[in-house]
């Protein structure tokens, strides 16, 4: 995936300025900044959601995207969790929930999941997807500093299995380094990306 942002404004405020950013199967990328900069907007243009941008998005790889919230299907069990937005097959839906520690819970509603749980139901679902790219916004945000860590470490072991690459957008660098993300940093206003050492 591409992108050659010329500027995205909202109520005729330009909140991103010129940026460049690419990345491939494979590739990790973090996009550091603090709440409000507009690392989410910037997630949003990647993934296609967010078409009101001047600029250009290239690339036709498989998405999947781990938002701040679970965005779970509250009516749904964990496994038609999986099966219905993916259209993985149940069988290999079981699997994905047996990796991220739910074997057991196929049957569990969301409002019987602890929000770690929730989380990892969540990350089971979009590599069920198959994704060429994960996209994960703000992914561990409101967990405990433990269940933070365990969840790291879980999204590391289960890229490196399945070869996807990653845009992560956080604010927490310990994240990005544990996943070893290339590191960006989204700054200004306009908000515009740069390496770590010439940010602000």
């Amino acid at each position: 995936m591409r992108l050659e942002l010329e500027g995205k404004s909202y109520a005729g405020r330009q909140v991103l300025g010129p940026l460049s950013l690419s990345v491939t199967r494979g590739e990790r990328l973090a996009i550091l900044g603090p709440s409000g900069i507009g690392k989410s907007t910037l997630l949003r243009i990647l993934a296609g959601l967010d078409g009101d941008f001047a600029g250009r998005r290239e690339g036709a790889e498989r998405l999947a995207l781990v938002f701040q919230e679970p965005v779970l299907l509250p009516w749904r069990d964990a496994l038609a969790n999986i099966t219905i937005p993916t259209g993985c097959d149940p069988a290999r839906a079981r699997d994905w929930l047996a990796e991220v520690g739910l074997a057991g819970r196929e049957a569990h509603f969301p409002r019987q999941l602890s929000l770690g749980q929730q989380r990892r139901l969540a990350l089971a679902r979009a590599f069920a997807a198959r994704p060429d790219l994960l996209l994960m916004d703000e992914p561990f945000a409101s967990l405990d500093p433990e269940t933070a860590a365990r969840m790291v470490a879980l999204t590391g072991r289960l890229l490196a299995g399945s070869g996807a690459g990653l845009v992560l957008v956080t604010h927490a660098r310990d994240e990005a380094l544990a996943l070893d993300c290339r590191l960006q940093v989204l700054a200004g206003q306009p908000a515009r990306l740069s390496p770590p050492h010439e940010s602000p």
